[in-house]
C-alpha cells in the first residue's frame, strides 16, 4: 500500500512539473514577444522582461530580438553604367519595432532576412548601374 501512494505522489509530482514547464516562461531584456494560439496573434507583445505565464499546449511563445540585427549580403560583381566590374558588399542594420505586425507579415527572422537580400541587393545594383564609376568612388556630391 505505501509503495503505491508513493508511486502515484510521484506521477503527480511529474505530471504537474510538465505543466508548471509549459505554463511558465520567462522574457529577457533583449527580448519581446508574441503569443499565439492556434497560430492567431492573441494580445499585445510583451515587451518588458520579466516572468509571465500562458496556457499550455495550447499557446505558443514567439521571441523576437528587440536589439540592432545585422544583415549582411554577399559580395558580388556589379556593371557600372561604363560597363566596368566593380565588387560590392553590402551591409545593413535593422530593428523590429512592431513584433505583432512582424508576426503577422513576415512571420521570423530568417524569413525577414531572404526578403532584405532581395529589396537590398536589387536596390544596390540598380543605383550602380544607374552611375558611372567615377561618380560612385569620388568622395563628394560635386
Amino acid at each position: 500500500m505505501k509503495v503505491e501512494k508513493w508511486t502515484t505522489l510521484i506521477v503527480v509530482i511529474i505530471v504537474g512539473l510538465i505543466i508548471l514547464s509549459g505554463t511558465l516562461y520567462t522574457v529577457d531584456e533583449a527580448q519581446q514577444v508574441v503569443i499565439t494560439q492556434f497560430g492567431d496573434p492573441i494580445g499585445e507583445p510583451i515587451t518588458k522582461a520579466g516572468l509571465y505565464a500562458k496556457t499550455p499546449f495550447i499557446q505558443k511563445v514567439n521571441y523576437f530580438d528587440k536589439r540592432i540585427l545585422v544583415w549582411d549580403g554577399s559580395p558580388t560583381q556589379v556593371p557600372t553604367r561604363d560597363k566596368k566590374y566593380i565588387w560590392v558588399d553590402t551591409t545593413a542594420r535593422w530593428r523590429i519595432v512592431d513584433a505583432l505586425k512582424f508576426l503577422q507579415s513576415v512571420g521570423n527572422e530568417r524569413t525577414a532576412l531572404g526578403r532584405l537580400d532581395d529589396i537590398i541587393d536589387s536596390a544596390t545594383r540598380d543605383d550602380i548601374t544607374a552611375h558611372l564609376l567615377y561618380e560612385i568612388v569620388r568622395n563628394s556630391n560635386r
